[in-house]
């Protein structure tokens, strides 16, 4: 698809500003990806080398300040070198998001310290939710959303005791919101729906240490049997085989374990929505959460096979019969 092909399909009232965009593109050198790596373990080697010889040299200055100081650093040389497309851009740009990140740490790092971890859930979240609009970049705004998410999912379940179904609504709740997100295209909030179903996985570990090996089902597993049900006889209506679609979609979803249900659906939704990152994060979410619940299993070698193998033959005959 060329330039003028491109324009046609953006509103008339945007096109100048996106004719000045793929001008400015064309005329900006392509760089590898393998030099893009390259400069990228170059930039974060500095950066941790600059950092942690800051620990040694000012050990009098207190965390928050010398935070500051490589965020004052990082902004720097984001600001002067946004516009740069050259690799020499490229890499003072990767040395400034990594002092802001840095940057960031050491701020948590005097969180920590002062809020003696009881209460570093909170001081994360608060974190996160202040740097999420100061800092566009998107590793940023993952990191700490994620790391949020984790603690204050830990805090719930620990504080409370919850048992295995909660564990699954809340890890329901989760990906139901990242999928929201998605579906709706917005884009800004995309580091946020990938940290949430990153916060979905981690309750899904949590979970299979803590309660898989007491039984094989659970009220999230109903819950999803019933979902898959619902949405498969809603695409299918119109087809003569739709009920067999049902039956394979709520079979799976009521023997397989909710993270791994999870992530077919995050597939699908993936495929659909030409999200490449999410479709490969959820296979291998998918095989990750085969794994633990192969293992997680109490029973002998020969049902944990079947009850992997049964679900996949069932699912391979539905497309067989649909396919003729």
């Amino acid at each position: 698809m060329n330039n003028e092909q491109i324009l046609q399909q953006v509103e008339p009232a945007l096109r100048p500003q996106a004719k000045a965009f793929l001008q400015d593109k064309q005329q900006t050198p392509e760089l590898s990806f393998l030099l893009r790596a390259l400069l990228f373990v170059g930039a974060l080697c500095g950066a941790v080398l600059l950092i942690s010889d800051s620990s040694f040299h000012i050990l009098s200055v207190p965390f928050w300040l010398r935070g500051v100081i490589f965020l004052v650093a990082g902004w720097i040389l984001l600001y002067r070198w946004r516009g740069d497309g050259s690799a020499r851009g490229l890499f003072l740009r990767q040395l400034g998001g990594l002092f802001v990140l840095g940057g960031q740490i050491l701020i948590g790092l005097e969180l920590e310290r002062g809020l003696r971890y009881k209460y570093l859930w909170l001081g994360i979240t608060v974190l996160a939710g202040v740097s999420y609009p100061l800092f566009r970049s998107s590793f940023n705004r993952f990191f700490w959303c994620a790391l949020a998410v984790s603690l204050c999912c830990y805090k719930l379940i620990d504080d409370l005791s919850l048992g295995a179904t909660a564990c699954g609504l809340i890890g329901l709740v989760l990906f139901a919101a990242s999928a929201w997100i998605f579906i709706k295209r917005r884009f800004t909030f995309y580091p946020l729906a990938y940290a949430l179903l990153w916060g979905c996985a981690w309750v899904g570990g949590m979970d299979a240490f803590a309660h898989w090996q007491e039984g094989l089902l659970d009220g999230v597993n109903i819950v999803l049997a019933v979902l898959a049900g619902f949405y498969l006889y809603k695409a299918l209506a119109g087809h003569k085989k739709r009920w067999l679609g049902v039956a394979a979609g709520a079979v799976c979803a009521l023997v397989l374990n909710w993270p791994s249900v999870l992530a077919l659906a995050g597939m699908y939704l993936g495929h659909r929505l030409r999200e490449n990152v999410l479709e490969w994060g959820c296979i291998a979410g998918l095989a990750g959460g085969l794994v633990v619940f192969y293992f997680s299993l109490d029973i002998s070698l020969t049902y944990k096979s079947l009850f992997l193998i049964g679900p996949g033959l069932l699912l391979l005959w539905a497309r067989s019969a649909y396919a003729k």
